[in-house]
Parts: structure tokens; C-alpha cells; sequence
């Protein structure tokens, strides 16, 4: 697997890159790119290491400095380079690397604390969750401890799905990316009663109807996957019914307006991004051909 690292030299670039290595540990060619991106007005483009690529002449001293505390963040069973270069746009800039480096996703690091208590992304992060045409990674300081605690090692992949055309995509690429990883698949879906009109007499219905439309679509891919349908009164009571363990990482889909190999996150993704306190990654919906 092959990850591009949005870095900036404090706390949210080392998780960033903490995230990223145990995303990519274990994987076929794991390798991180880590990119610094700066000003437009500052005439920086180069990659360390590697040949000098004048990097000793036209890197300032103090992004040399950043270069080599990245690369000595990163274990050494992990290929790893720098590449610093000037942009008008960091997120336009971030696509752009992670497309010529063949990134499978990008990642980022701090998510913000909203003044409720919940992580929303910043402006870069919003950014390239409305555009990007690869998977974004995020962590946040809680979603760090959770992967400490299980030392550092990714142990389970959680897809959150509706029960709408969508759901399939988002199964099948999770299901990749667990592959890839050596990882067991959880597939979650939400339900709040206020979805349903008359709650009381729907509700059972509906969540093993749902239930039994994810076994089936999991089944359909020969996928080994566990199913957990759980509702609330509204979505923050319906995530509270779901356990977590150290190591989950949660993938989300975008939304069903997204044009192929986008990512576009819509409101509902949005606030579970907002809730959960595990490392996270949306993905860009597929093109006809999957």
C-alpha cells in the first residue's frame, strides 16, 4: 500500500504520519510518501531523500530540518520519502502528489475539536473530502491513544453502509483494503427512528430486513464479514450501541452524489465523522467499471 502524508512539523504531521505507518505496516509495498507543501510564493520543489535533486540548494535549512524529523518518525521496514514543494491550493496541491506518487490514499492528522466536543475536519481536510479522488485518512489525539493502546497495529476495519444502491461499492472496497491489511471486516449500518414514520410498528422490521440485506450482499462479494445493524432514537444514540477496540479503524462511503472517483461526504458520514473516536478514512465512490 502506497500513502501520501500531508505533514506539517508539529503534533497533527507526527500523528499524521503515526496513522499512516500502521496503515501501510505489513502491506504489499508499503511505502509513505511524505509531503510538505508550501507557500505558491516560495519557489520550493524537490524530493529527499534520494539524488541531491538540488535539494541542499534550493531547500530552505529549516525544511531540511522537517524532511529528516519526518523520515525519523517512520520505522525503517517502510519505504519513505520527503517531497516539498510549492502550491497555490494545499489540498489541490496534496491531490496532485498523491496522484503522481500512485497513492492509494492521503493522510492527514488533527481533526478539530468543535467547542460541543466533537472532531470536525479542518479546511484542508473538508476540502479534500469533497474532491479528492482517493481515500482520506484522519486521526485525532483520542483515535491515536486507541491505536497505541493495541501498539501501534491496525486490528479491524469497520465499513459504515446504509441499506440504499451504494452499499455494495463501499462493502467491496472495504473489503480491498482489509485484504490488503490482513484485517477482519465489520460492516455497520445506522438507523435512527426518525427515519420511519411509525417507529413502533416498522422498526424490527426494518433493522432484520437490513440485516439480512447486508449478509446477503456480503455473501454475494464471499466475503467473511461481521454484520451489526443498531438503532437509536436519533444517530448519536445508534452509535453509542456500537463497541469499539483498540486498533478500529472506521472507513466511510461518500455520498451517492459523488461523481465517480470522488469523494464527495455527505451529512450523515459527516457527523459520524464527527463522533467516532477511532482513526477514519472515507472513500471515493467507483466508476461503472468498479
Amino acid at each position: 500500500m502506497k500513502l501520501l502524508v500531508g505533514y506539517t512539523a508539529d503534533q497533527r504531521g507526527a500523528e499524521a504520519i503515526e496513522l499512516a505507518s500502521a496503515l501501510v505496516a505489513g502491506t504489499r509495498d508499503a511505502s509513505l510518501r511524505i509531503a510538505i507543501v508550501l507557500p505558491a510564493a516560495t519557489p520550493f520543489s524537490a524530493v529527499y531523500p534520494g539524488g541531491d535533486h538540488g535539494f541542499s540548494s534550493i531547500l530552505s535549512a529549516q525544511v531540511d530540518r522537517w524532511a529528516s524529523e519526518a523520515l525519523a518518525m517512520v520505522p525503517d521496514s517502510i519505504s519513505t520519502s520527503v517531497v516539498a514543494r510549492s502550491v497555490p491550493s494545499v489540498a489541490e496541491g496534496l491531490i496532485a502528489l498523491g496522484e503522481e506518487f500512485g497513492a492509494h490514499g492521503i493522510v492527514l492528522g488533527g481533526r478539530k475539536r468543535h467547542r460541543a466536543g466533537f472532531f470536525t475536519p479542518g479546511a484542508i481536510a473538508n476540502a479534500l473530502l469533497h474532491s479528492s479522488p482517493m481515500a482520506v485518512f484522519m486521526s485525532s489525539p483520542a483515535s491515536l491513544a486507541t491505536l497505541r493502546a493495541a501498539d501501534g497495529k491496525i486490528t479491524r476495519l469497520t465499513a459504515f453502509v446504509g441499506d440504499r444502491p451504494g452499499a455494495r461499492d463501499v462493502i467491496d472496497l472495504s473489503a480491498r483494503i482489509a485484504a490488503a491489511c490482513s484485517l477482519p471486516l465489520r460492516v455497520a449500518t445506522l438507523v435512527a427512528h426518525a427515519e420511519m414514520a411509525d417507529p413502533a410498528q416498522e422498526l424490527d422490521s426494518h433493522l432484520a430486513a437490513t440485516e439480512s440485506y447486508l449478509r446477503e450482499l456480503t455473501q454475494s462479494l464471499g466475503l467473511d464479514a461481521a454484520i451489526e445493524v443498531v438503532s437509536g432514537t436519533g444517530l448519536d444514540e445508534a452509535t453509542a450501541q456500537l463497541s469499539w477496540q483498540d486498533g478500529d479503524l472506521a472507513l466511510l462511503g461518500s455520498a451517492r452524489l459523488a461523481t465517480p472517483r470522488r469523494l464527495f461526504i455527505g451529512a450523515k458520514a459527516q457527523w459520524i465523522l464527527s463522533q467516532l473516536n477511532v482513526p477514519i478514512g472515507v472513500i471515493p465512490t467507483l466508476d461503472a467499471n468498479g
